[in-house]
């Protein structure tokens, strides 16, 4: 909405997208802000890459590779 955001800094994660036995994990740099928001976090298209993923916010669902070959399906409600 073109409003300033404090930014209070930020952290590295590795962090870990996993269903049932299937995992991949990706060390990922957040940008900590200070302001209200409908998210806990948003991932971006560095972060999306790195997983090989395929984000669809029609139907609230993320596909990537997991480590073993498989194929990983994250749903939001």
């Amino acid at each position: 909405m073109g409003d300033q955001v404090e930014v209070r800094g930020h952290v590295e994660l590795r962090m870990n997208f996993s269903y049932g036995t299937s995992a991949s994990t990706i060390n990922i740099r957040y940008i900590v802000v200070n302001v209200v928001s409908a998210y806990n976090l948003l991932l971006g298209r560095p972060s999306l890459n790195r997983l090989v993923a395929v984000a669809t916010t029609r139907h609230m669902k993320m596909k990537f590779h997991s480590l073993d070959g498989g194929v990983i399906t994250i749903k939001s409600d």
